[in-house]
Order: C-alpha cells, then sequence, then structure tokens
C-alpha cells in the first residue's frame, strides 16, 4: 500500500548522500575515546606506582644513622689501638688503729686519790676532793677575781633576773659532766667546783662501775642542795637534763632548782664576732690566755675509755679523763670573771 512505503534509510538500506554535521559530530566522538582512553592509562600507571611505593621500607632516622656510623668509626678505631691493661682495683684504706695504752696498769686510787662514800641508801661511790692551788698556787689569781668579780653583784643578778639577793661565793656551783654517751647512757663523772674556806675546790663524783651511778647522782645532788647558782657550759641543753634523766633512770629522787648561767649563751654574746668558735678551749685559749692542752683525750673518746677502765680496772685513761674534766672547770670561772660588764 502506498500509505505504508518509507525511503531507503528507514528500511536499513545503504546510506544516501551526508548531511553537513555529520562530521563534525564524528570528531567529537573520537577526541572523547581519546580522553578515555588517557585517562584509563593514567589510573593504571598511578596504581603500580602506589604499589610499589607501599613495599618500600621507611627511610632511616637521621640520629640513628648518626649513631650507627660514630658505632663504626670507634669499633675501627679501637682495633687500630693497642688493647689498655685492665686498672687493678684499689684496696679501701683501712681506717687508722686506735692507739693502744702502753704500760703497767694504772691503779685509780693511786693516781687520783680520793674516798669511798657512802650514799643515804647506803651505795658508795668514789669522791675526789683537791683544793686547785694545791696543785698549781698560780690559780689563786683565779679566786681573787672571783671574790672582786661578786663584790659587785649587779651583773650576775643581771644575767640572772630570778635571784632575788645578791649570791655569796659559796652559792655557786660549777658543773661539768662525763658520760658514756649523746643520749640515755649512765653518767660516770659529776665533775664540781665550789668555793670552801677561801678558795676553789674540785669535787669529782666518780661511779668506778655502771652500778655506782645512783650513788654517785645521790651524793651530788645532797651537796647541790645547798647552792643557790648553776653555772656550766651548754648546760641548760645538755648537763643540766641529763643529770635529771638519769635521776629518773635511776629512781633518784631530783628536787633540786637553781638558776643557771649558761656561759656558752654568754659567750656567744660577747665574743662569736671576734673568735673561731666559741668552743671552750677555744675560749680558754683565746679569753683566758691559757696555752693549748697537751695530751688532753678528746671527748669523743671519753665514752670508750670509761667502758675501758671498767673491763681492765687499768686507770690509765681515766686519769686523763680526770684531768680534762678538772681543767673543764676552772676553765668555767676564769670565763666567768671576764664576760664584759
Amino acid at each position: 500500500m502506498a500509505g505504508f512505503e518509507g525511503n531507503d534509510e528507514d528500511k536499513g538500506g545503504s546510506a544516501g548522500p551526508r548531511r553537513p554535521g555529520d562530521e563534525r559530530v564524528q570528531a567529537e566522538m573520537r577526541e572523547i575515546g581519546r580522553k578515555l582512553r588517557k585517562l584509563r592509562k593514567d589510573k593504571a600507571t598511578g596504581d603500580r606506582s602506589e604499589r610499589r611505593t607501599e613495599m618500600l621500607p621507611d627511610p632511616p632516622k637521621r640520629r640513628e644513622t648518626i649513631i650507627v656510623g660514630d658505632l663504626r668509626r670507634r669499633s675501627r678505631r679501637e682495633e687500630s689501638e693497642p688493647p689498655k691493661p685492665t686498672p687493678k682495683p684499689v684496696a679501701a684504706t683501712p681506717p687508722p688503729a686506735k692507739p693502744r695504752v702502753e704500760g703497767p696498769p694504772v691503779l685509780l686510787e693511786e693516781e687520783a686519790p680520793g674516798v669511798e662514800q657512802a650514799a643515804e641508801d647506803g651505795s658508795l661511790a668514789y669522791i675526789i676532793s683537791e683544793r686547785i692551788t694545791d696543785r698549781d698556787p698560780s690559780w689563786r689569781a683565779l679566786g681573787d677575781a672571783f671574790r672582786e668579780y661578786l663584790k659587785d653583784p649587779a651583773d650576775l643578778m643581771a644575767r640572772l633576773p630570778q635571784l632575788t639577793e645578791p649570791p655569796r661565793p659559796e652559792d655557786l656551783l660549777f658543773l661539768d659532766l662525763e658520760t658514756t654517751g649523746l643520749t640515755s647512757t649512765p653518767l660516770f663523772l659529776i665533775g664540781t667546783m665550789v668555793w670552801e674556806d677561801g678558795g676553789f675546790v674540785v669535787r669529782q663524783y666518780f661511779a668506778r662501775h655502771y652500778g655506782e651511778e645512783p650513788a654517785t647522782l645521790l651524793l651530788f645532788l645532797a651537796d647541790a642542795a645547798d647552792k643557790t647558782v648553776l653555772v656550766s657550759f651548754n648546760g641548760k641543753s645538755y648537763d643540766w637534763p641529763y643529770v635529771k634523766m638519769r635521776a629518773a633512770a635511776s629512781r633518784v629522787p631530783f628536787t633540786v632548782e637553781l638558776a643557771h648561767l649558761d656561759l656558752l649563751h654568754e659567750a656567744r654574746r660577747a665574743w662569736k664576732h671576734h673568735l673561731p668558735d666559741c668552743k671552750l678551749q677555744t675560749l680558754e685559749h683565746h679569753i683566758c690566755g691559757r696555752e693549748l692542752r697537751e695530751d688532753d683525750i678528746p671527748g669523743s673518746e671519753i665514752p670508750e675509755a670509761y667502758h675501758d677502765y671498767v673491763r681492765s680496772n687499768n686507770a690509765v685513761q681515766m686519769v686523763t679523763v680526770l684531768e680534762h674534766n678538772y681543767l673543764d672547770l676552772v676553765t668555767l670561772a676564769d670565763i666567768l670573771v671576764r664576760l664584759p660588764r
């Protein structure tokens, strides 16, 4: 039927003549295809590069490289040097040996004559008494200076405001202890100096063994009860509290109350800016003008010296300890009369 007849192109037959826009469309299609192929190629190249990068190890850190290099150079240098000898261990220096006490044994009663005295409870202790001018007549000048000092009691009363009346020479008690340690250990020597019959007397209460400590305390406290002024050197911190502590440990009643003049405090106020220190023997040399002591026993060795005496009954070191204590007591009075007024 004629109404249903189409042209050749609609039926799929051979193409007819080209229209003018066909060539431009085909060129655009070819360009698009070329770009797609290039994109696919670039993508494939990038994936391979990323895979290669992941397979590579991390580069070494600069510090590690430097250390390894240093170690290699050091190793080569040590290989080229001759081996060094191994140092020999140095033995520790042993402490110096303590000097041994040589000579025959010394009896206390011969070298330091005294009396065995009974306390109120019957216990015994050894008492050594000596007038200082019997040992050295030149110390008479110290007694004269002491009496002169107390003729005008204003200075002493100003230092001890608790005093209600001027003290007499007989009212003063000079004190110095020797103990077996610094705290809570027995004392064995209570050294005192008092004024009797116009002169100084040193009286030392000595425990010949540990069991005589209570008698030593009882005898000392009985004599101290008659005094009103205690004179010491660092006694407020050490000597007087130590006596109280040992009395309590020995169950000895302690009822003595004295005005206390601690010469360490007074010396510091007077001379601390003029002396290297205010130790007792420094004051003894620089203020009192006495020569440095010879053959004196250091305070740190006194406890062991007493233990040796108790074990051996050899008083060779105890004689030195008693002399040390004796001189300390004399120095207390010498410092007192030289205090600035």
